[in-house]
């Protein structure tokens, strides 16, 4: 061995790394004496027990110790931790929490670390500084309530954690209505029992489950009631569908299937679970059910976050896309969904809204009275006339009648049609004088809409068109002449 290169080795080592140090002072924590509780539940820490129990099972004990502290102690440096507990704090750093704590009590709500507000968190999930779950779940609330205003960095973790505490601790699932996840499941709700719900449930829960689309369309700011009327009744024909031909139910193939999941309570907080071995089930709304058994905690929900489903917002895009084009709307736009039977039985029920909507503007009557003089000097005029030509055809010699088939006794069974209606179609099916209508004294415009109203449940169309005179629909005419014979 080289004995003076270890030589040179070693006065290097000294000369450069290993140098006298002054001794450092002690920090302010460890001179100033500790508040006797404090060192009671520090005590703790140092119990040999300390090392065999969780984080969190000595965070609870040190916290019932601690339930009443109140200090003054002045630390205004920032302090941050993750997962804080008191065992994680230094001294003085623990001190300037509970000072903090004491002037929030006392309704005097500072904004702080976070670390301080997530540690007043923890302590009130496990039930520190609190008399039973509900004065906890109360404090839980008004802390959100008053610091989230302050600092918005706890909301995310107090909404999650508020509906945790509710369902932990047993409390009134009522407590949870006006939640984001009861919300969405209301909806849910409405779609699974959809032939139950009139137009205006159905379009709340399909608006807030669907995305925006509805909010930016030009042609459902035109049309809002027609498409909220077209969209119910295609998704009453899809719910049935499904039930009747498929395993999966609607809301099912939208929003994924309907089964049980593994959920952690209180998941990323400070929270020691000191109910291992219960087994209890808390029904949130009618789509979720939590269980517990022997401590293990489940979730009984559709396999879906709480947020709009892409599907069925494709689906009501589709919806648009068809109704543009049955109604002439100039703006079209990309149908999102191409399976036959869907686009089929959207352009169903828009054809069949738009022959009711034509059906009910016929048969619509207007009375405009201030014409109502007019007319009546009209009617007088006429009827002088009338009486005129009246009596000077009497000077006349009769001529033969013109002879006219004779009319049915009444129309056949199977048809839903008057003798007059009957007779009607039969001139008009086969050519014949229609004469006998006004002699009749009955007006053609009425018998043809009633013709219409009639036949609509066969034909699901208008058989008749009234502009002047009524005139067949072409389409009809072979299948009316099986109905109506000669």
């Amino acid at each position: 061995m080289d004995t003076n290169r270890v030589k040179k080795a070693t006065e290097w080592f000294y000369r450069t790394i290993f140098q006298e140090e002054a001794i450092r002072p002690c920090p302010r924590e460890f001179i100033e004496p500790v508040p006797s509780p404090l060192r009671a539940a520090r005590s703790l820490e140092k119990n040999i027990t300390s090392y065999r129990q969780p984080r969190e099972a000595l965070f609870v004990k040190q916290g019932m110790i601690l339930s009443n502290y109140e200090d003054d102690f002045v630390y205004e440096k920032p302090v941050l931790r993750y997962f804080p507990t008191y065992q994680s704090l230094m001294d003085s750093e623990l001190r300037g929490y509970f000072s903090w704590r004491t002037k929030l009590r006392r309704g005097d709500v500072q904004k702080t670390s976070l670390t301080y507000a997530f540690l007043y968190i923890y302590e009130l999930l496990n039930q520190i500084g609190v008399t039973d779950p509900m004065d906890g779940y109360r404090k839980l609330k008004a802390f959100q309530g008053v610091y989230g205003e302050l600092d918005t960095g706890i909301l995310p973790y107090t909404s999650r954690w508020l509906t945790d505490y509710v369902i932990y601790y047993g409390l009134d699932p009522a407590l949870l209505a006006d939640t984001a996840q009861v919300r969405f499941d209301k909806h849910l709700a409405v779609l699974e029992n959809i032939e139950n719900q009139d137009t205006q449930q159905i379009m709340q829960a399909v608006t807030a489950l669907s995305g925006r689309w509805l909010e930016r369309s030009k042609f459902y700011k035109t049309y809002r009631e027609d498409m909220d009327t077209v969209t119910a009744r295609v998704l009453r024909r899809i719910a049935e569908h499904y039930t009747n031909r498929c395993k999966k139910s609607m809301v099912e193939q939208y929003f994924g299937v309907y089964k049980e999941f593994p959920v952690v309570l209180f998941e990323s907080a400070v929270f020691h679970n000191r109910k291992r071995t219960r087994s209890c089930e808390f029904v949130l709304d009618e789509i979720r059910t939590y269980r517990c058994r022997n401590g293990i905690w489940s979730v009984q929900k559709y396999a879906c976050p709480e947020c709009p489903s892409a599907k069925l917002g494709e689906l009501v895009k589709t919806i648009d896309s068809v109704m543009r084009e049955c109604y002439g709307y100039g703006h079209p736009i990309k149908r999102e969904v191409d399976t036959k039977w869907l686009l089929k039985l959207i352009e169903e029920e828009a054809r069949r809204l738009l022959a009711e909507k034509k059906a009910a503007q016929d048969k619509k009557v207007t009375i405009r009275y201030s014409q109502l003089s007019q007319i009546r000097r009209d009617a007088a005029i006429t009827q002088d006339k009338l009486i005129v030509e009246e009596e000077a055809m009497a000077e006349e010699s009769p001529k033969a009648p013109v002879p006219q088939p004779p009319a049915p006794e009444s129309g056949p069974e199977e048809t839903p049609l008057s003798r007059e209606e009957y007779r009607l179609l039969q001139c008009l099916l086969y050519g014949r004088d229609l004469g006998w209508v006004q002699s009749s004294g009955l007006m053609l415009s009425v018998l043809a809409d009633s013709i219409n109203e009639k036949l609509f449940e066969t034909f699901a169309d208008s058989v008749l068109t009234l502009d002047n005179q009524p005139e067949l629909v072409e389409d009809y005419i072979e299948d009316l002449k099986e109905m109506v014979h000669p």
